[in-house]
């Protein structure tokens, strides 16, 4: 497997960190494999996004400390990491809710020590009991093993999925490739052979699901949260826009922003098409990508942008 989605590249990147880190040096291919984790994307990622993983004001002191010699892997933690962690009330919330609704949703014996950490964490709040309660929607308890393990084998399921804004039930056979939540509800994306094009399911409306041993009839289409990660990826554009719209740019981490009387210039790097199409929107249609074509061409963002506007 030598492209995972973002989200499992992260998931096995923060597993594999401690885990090195415990055992005082691990080859590059035990953990590979430990892990399943291709080895040039695990080199990768070591040198490129741990490496500079730290605290303010990221000097030697506050990073935490790789060491790769001889396809041998160390990692050790700042003296910063050692504090205990002093969390305020809405970060224990947050924490609890993402962590419950990782709990519901995942295979039991695989999130033990996310368990384990809940408890404490909610130990520390001065209750040992539930203090927060989420709900994902209701769906058969086979349905999430069924769809995880064909979804591993690359094999079609078929399923009886109803849709609301129809108000009917179909009978479908689609090859699950990616989960995600949204809005509070988890969903599976794939490829699906009624429709003939990628769909994405609610968990909580699949009434049946089977599985075959039909393969996948093709490779899964990346979704837009399927880029992989890294400090060097995305694309460098120049933006020029109307100075009023500089309000846009406060939450957006810019490379360099120039400024005259009516317009702006900004310097960004984007990876994400779909990304870079909601930001044209709300720049508005004076704003025009001067530099960095390719990935306009790519995504078709400024045709899309201006079709709206035209509409």
């Amino acid at each position: 497997m030598s492209r995972i989605a973002a989200t499992d590249r992260m998931a096995r990147l923060i597993a594999a960190i401690p885990w090195i880190a415990d055992q005082d040096g691990a080859s590059l291919d035990e953990i590979a494999t430990r892990f399943d984790y291709p080895r040039h994307l695990l080199l990768d990622d070591l040198q490129e996004v741990v490496f500079f993983v730290g605290v303010p004001p990221y000097t030697p002191d506050t990073l935490i400390d790789v060491v790769i010699d001889d396809d041998m892997v160390w990692i050790s933690y700042a003296d910063w990491f050692a504090r205990p962690m002093r969390l305020s009330g809405p970060e224990i919330l947050s924490l609890l809710a993402a962590g419950e609704a990782t709990l519901a949703f995942d295979n039991q014996d695989e999130v033990g020590p996310l368990a384990r950490g809940l408890a404490k964490l909610r130990l520390s709040t001065g209750s040992s009991t539930d203090i927060v309660d989420i709900g994902l929607g209701t769906a058969p308890t086979s349905t999430l093993p069924t769809l995880r393990e064909a979804s591993d084998a690359r094999q079609c399921v078929d399923v009886v999925y109803h849709s609301f804004s129809a108000n009917e039930s179909t009978q479908r056979r689609i090859e699950p490739a990616r989960f995600f939540l949204d809005a509070g509800r988890w969903y599976v994306g794939g490829f699906c052979h009624l429709a003939g094009a990628e769909r994405v399911f609610r968990l909580d409306r699949i009434e049946q699901v089977e599985a075959t041993e039909v393969p996948f009839s093709r490779e899964p289409t990346p979704s837009d949260d399927d880029y992989t990660f890294g400090i060097t990826q995305g694309q460098e554009l120049t933006i020029d826009a109307p100075v009023e719209r500089s309000y846009v740019f406060e939450a957006v981490p810019v490379n360099s922003m120039e400024i005259s009387e009516d317009r702006l210039v900004v310097s960004l790097s984007v990876a994400s098409p779909r990304w870079l199409e909601q930001l044209l929107l709300r720049l508005g249609p004076d704003a025009k990508v001067i530099e960095g074509e390719t990935l306009i061409e790519i995504s078709n963002a400024i045709e899309k942008v201006r079709g709206l506007y035209e509409r």
